[in-house]
């Protein structure tokens, strides 16, 4: 029995699907607060238990999510001598045991290992591990992909075959200190790898890709063994020219907008190309992908588009507000943002004022803490105070003001639980629809 304490956390949720798929027998604990990440539990009928110590055997092999490190469970686990793992600890044996493809970066991983998952399993088998939610796999696939985050170089224990880079940018201030410290890490994992797939328009990257490493780049300069021109788009695709070592090989298109999104196909066509040997199918799978849960998820109702997105750095931020501005021109832009973590807030505090701003009004809900921050060291007034046409709304007020904005884009952006408030937007918005 393979036992997950923190079972509904977006890491160890995916990876009890996959153990699952793989034959093993699977449980886990966990809080009673619904979250997205349990749907893909329920299906597959496994057990959600409230934490308990005597949910933990002596046989049973644990894995701990970091937010719940010391808990009872966690201390019972190492009182009986169980075999006890993080989940990058597990995921970090899986990386050895397959061919397996780790997609690392500050931004992007999501969408990036999804649309490499997707191609893959279009021609062969793939266990998976994505960010939002999705595991699974067989056990006699070959192919593994997840993804790889930097935070506390917790992907330093993975060892991975294919090792893609998609952008290296400064997060996670509670643990690094600057951005070489963040590079460090990068190389670190660089040296762990066989192979490395990297943006070679971002000179962060470029600076720590070792001259003799085996590797490829992408990106929209010419030097870059793949790379985009002539991009355009119309209200459904972005469309761009592809060219492999400056020869041009085919038009792709793909349902995203925006630089990031044109970037994020770049890499997963650098990274599987060579693999599965079949421009046609990776042109056909990139059309047709299906997004990522909270990655610019859009409802229209009546004549509002509705997207709930996981931005939660000031990059992040503007490559989807760029992405709105280019599908929906014509549109105002309504944000209603929720910060993630206090140290992130205030380390980047000038940033995020200037990607909010790209939005025509912003709302601002309440800091989201994670569980390594104990105290509120800023209040979303500050943010609120420096940014021009902004507010807060911090109770379910926001549902009645938003409903007045007619014809716009109302996005609910955060990486902390305001997908619950986009839900319940929604909810309330198709009874009123129904109603008129």
């Amino acid at each position: 029995m393979y036992h997950f304490i923190g079972i509904k956390g977006a890491g160890l949720s995916s990876l009890a699907c996959l153990l699952h798929d793989l034959g093993l027998e699977v449980q886990g604990s966990d809080v009673s607060e619904y979250f997205y990440t349990e749907d893909n539990l329920i299906k597959r009928k496994i057990k959600i238990l409230p934490f308990d110590h005597n949910n933990i055997k002596k046989e049973y092999t644990v894995i701990v999510g970091n937010a719940f490190l010391n808990n009872e469970e966690h201390k019972e686990a190492m009182k009986l001598g169980c075999e006890v793992y993080t989940y990058n600890e597990y995921v970090g044996l899986l990386s050895k045991k397959y061919f397996s493809v780790a997609v690392s970066g500050t931004h992007g991983k999501t969408t990036t290992t999804n649309m490499i998952k997707q191609i893959l399993a279009a021609k062969e088998p793939v266990n998976f591990l994505i960010g939002d939610g999705q595991g699974g796999g067989a056990p006699n696939n070959d192919l593994f992909v997840f993804e790889a985050c930097e935070y506390r170089r917790h992907f330093l224990k993975y060892w991975p075959k294919v090792l893609v880079i998609i952008n290296i940018d400064y997060d996670h201030p509670d643990y690094f200190t600057d951005i070489k410290d963040v590079q460090d890490a990068f190389s670190t994992l660089v040296a762990q790898s066989t192979k490395v797939v990297y943006n070679g328009d971002d000179a962060c990257v470029r600076a720590i890709i070792p001259h003799d490493k085996d590797s490829s780049s992408f990106g929209l300069d010419k030097d870059n063994t793949y790379h985009a021109e002539n991009i355009t788009n119309d209200h459904r695709y972005t469309y761009y020219d592809l060219y492999i070592h400056d020869k041009y090989l085919t038009q792709i298109k793909i349902p995203l907008f925006g630089s990031a999104a044109v970037y994020n196909s770049l890499a997963a066509i650098a990274t599987t190309h060579t693999l599965v040997n079949d421009i046609g199918l990776l042109k056909n799978i990139l059309a047709n992908y299906v997004t990522s849960k909270r990655r610019f998820e859009e409802v229209i109702i009546n004549n509002q588009v509705i997207i709930s997105d996981y931005a939660h750095h000031p990059t992040e931020i503007k490559a989807t507000l760029d992405a709105i501005h280019v599908k929906y021109p014509f549109r105002r832009v309504i944000v209603y943002f929720q910060p993630h973590t206090y140290s992130r807030t205030i380390a980047l505090f000038k940033e995020f004022c200037e990607s909010l701003s790209l939005a025509d009004k912003v709302y601002l809900r309440e800091i989201f803490s994670s569980a390594r921050e104990h105290e509120a060291i800023i209040s979303i007034n500050y943010l609120s105070e420096a940014i021009n046409n902004s507010e807060v709304i911090n109770d379910d007020e926001y549902i009645e003001e938003f409903a007045k904005y007619n014809n716009a884009v109302i996005v609910f952006m955060g990486a902390g639980d305001i997908d619950k408030l986009y839900a319940k937007y929604i909810q309330k918005m198709q009874k009123k629809d129904n109603f008129s």
